[in-house]
């Protein structure tokens, strides 16, 4: 669904499968995208789970591909490289926490077409804004070494999953301390950490999309609900029941709820964007 588009601007809004698959490609233009429903993203080494409140800046000419992890709609700009921030960091990937008044932005842009005033006026704040917006760290990179990204791919796609790093090792014929160091250098999260938050990630889309917390706690590999309630106030800030909550309470009108039982797998999909 095309919103915005000028001489240097593109906006789109697209319906996705929540396992839709963007297959490896680029673009001549500068892309800043958000899926609200999380992807699993790959700019050239760089390797992202982006949770729903980040964007993903795409230089123009970078190969990335992109799986949508529960998603149902992905917003786009397409920017024209001219008008590229002058900070160094422009040129290359990056992962940046949604502003509030950025999103709104980027929403507005890619679902109405907007007057040229209109149009410098939003592109003029927007830039303000990510200029002025610090790059993220904590989103839920994907080891590059294919060793390790195999265990981190495994636990993605089952999060209960309970082996641990030696079972792994063992399985993949390496040594425990190889995957270690390559969680490590390569996420910043010793496997542990990684798997943490790989498993509360998952939980957030169950119990956003209706899950109770202790199916969800079960679904995502915590052998208790009290275990699985303190984790996940560490790391959202508030209990589960409240944050699916509020998240619930944020949905655009008319946006359709997906049975969180029901599986991914049983809506395929690929394409390019």
């Amino acid at each position: 669904m095309p919103g915005t588009t000028s001489e240097k601007v593109a906006a789109h809004r697209e319906q996705v499968y929540p396992d839709q698959h963007f297959e490896d490609h680029s673009h001549t233009a500068d892309q800043l995208a958000w899926v609200p429903g999380g992807a699993h993203i790959r700019v050239g080494d760089s390797r992202w789970r982006l949770h729903g409140d980040h964007f993903a800046w795409v230089p123009a000419l970078a190969e990335h591909e992109m799986q949508m992890a529960g998603a149902e709609e992905m917003f786009s700009l397409y920017l024209s490289p001219e008008l590229r921030l002058p900070q160094p960091r422009w040129s290359r990937p990056l992962a940046l926490p949604v502003d509030p008044v950025a999103g709104a932005i980027v929403r507005n842009l890619c679902m109405e077409e907007a007057g040229s005033a209109r149009l410098q006026a939003s592109l003029a704040l927007l830039l303000n804004i990510l200029e002025n917006t610090e790059e993220s760290f904590d989103t839920l990179a994907v080891p590059a070494d294919p060793r390790a990204r195999t265990v981190a791919e495994g636990i993605l796609a089952e999060p209960g999953d309970h082996r641990e790093l030696d079972d792994w090792a063992r399985q993949l014929l390496v040594s425990t301390k190889t995957l270690q160091r390559s969680f490590q250098s390569e996420t910043g999260l010793t496997f542990g950490q990684w798997r943490t938050r790989a498993r509360l990630y998952a939980a957030e889309r169950l119990i956003v999309e209706g899950c109770t917390v202790e199916d969800a706690a079960d679904l995502s590999g915590y052998a208790t609900a009290t275990g699985f309630i303190k984790a996940f106030r560490q790391l959202f800030g508030s209990t589960p029941a409240a944050y699916a909550r509020a998240k619930r309470g944020q949905r655009p009108a008319g946006t359709r709820r997906r049975d969180p039982r029901r599986s991914p797998a049983s809506a395929g999909g690929s394409g390019t964007r």
